[in-house]
């Protein structure tokens, strides 16, 4: 791939899984990553709490995601991404294809 067509592709949508320590709060972060002008919205979970963190899941959607910024804004809040989990990149967001589970695939 040229430079020229890497340059078309759009981050649309990015999944992280996050361990962060308990302050800031999850409302704190939400609002710091809506303000990267390239994400319109955000979407954090918790799913574990231990004394100190949380690991929360990060779904960010936009037009054209600047990663590196996500990275620098978790990076500020104390926190550290364990994975990305998902990606969505093109010229217009892909419709998200459900879930299977792996006892439903058969040979």
């Amino acid at each position: 791939m040229t430079e020229k067509e890497s340059a078309k592709q759009r981050i649309k949508v990015i999944e992280v899984d996050v361990l962060k320590p308990h302050k800031p709060n999850l409302v704190e972060l939400g609002k710091a990553l809506c303000g990267i002008k390239t994400v319109g919205n955000a979407n954090l979970s918790v799913y574990a709490i231990d004394e100190k963190t949380e690991s929360i899941k990060v779904t960010l959607e936009g037009d054209n995601i600047d990663f590196e910024a996500v990275e620098k804004i978790i990076d500020a809040y104390g926190a550290v991404i364990h994975s990305v989990d998902k990606v969505i990149v093109g010229k217009k967001k892909v419709i998200d294809v459900p879930k299977v589970n792996a006892k439903e695939v058969t040979k």
